[in-house]
């Protein structure tokens, strides 16, 4: 399971964009349009608004192969 971070813009609501945590169940390595976050240290994250990782589940991510 690995560790990813997301920037999400928040328009039309909002011109904030937002840092979102993913734990993907399963994956391992880069995954197109996220960034690997294993490495980087709390503060890191931290800096960035990410204190925690919303875990998505196995199932979730392998149902297009299926």
């Amino acid at each position: 399971m690995a560790r990813y971070i997301q920037k999400i813009s928040l328009r039309p609501y909002s011109d904030t964009e937002v840092w979102t945590g993913w734990e993907l169940e399963g994956r391992v390595g880069e995954v197109e349009g996220l960034i690997l976050a294993d490495n980087m240290s709390k503060e890191e994250l931290a800096k960035l608004g990410v204190t925690e990782f919303q875990k998505i589940p196995r199932q979730y991510l392998d149902r297009e192969q299926k």
